[in-house]
């Protein structure tokens, strides 16, 4: 019987806490893109949508400072861990925290 609970690595994912609550995708997008490709998000109905994920509150729906981003490469992942880690979203508010994401197993 497996473990409950286990986790794995997604390597080609960086799950980044620290945001501030009034983020959007694009902002997302122009900002942890300047380090690499963005993966497309084939399940979407948009052709030009990228695998981003804000995490939203569920009973307001506004986002909770939270949210992964998904590279085309995990070299992709892993130089934005090292580059964005510790420094502050847009220049301004806190240090983000970033690191590659984990999965259930």
């Amino acid at each position: 019987r497996e473990e409950e609970g286990e986790m794995e690595e997604w390597s080609d994912t960086i799950y980044v806490a620290g945001l501030p609550t009034d983020v959007t995708e694009d902002r997302l997008l122009k900002f942890f893109g300047q380090i690499g490709q963005i993966k497309p998000d084939k399940k979407s109905r948009d052709p030009n949508a990228k695998k981003v994920w804000i995490y939203k509150d569920k009973s307001t729906g506004k986002p909770k400072g939270d949210a992964t981003v998904s590279y085309l490469d995990p070299n992709g992942a892993k130089a934005a861990v090292e580059w964005f880690n510790g420094n502050p979203f847009e220049g301004t508010g806190n240090p983000l925290q970033v690191s590659v994401a984990e999965r259930k197993a």
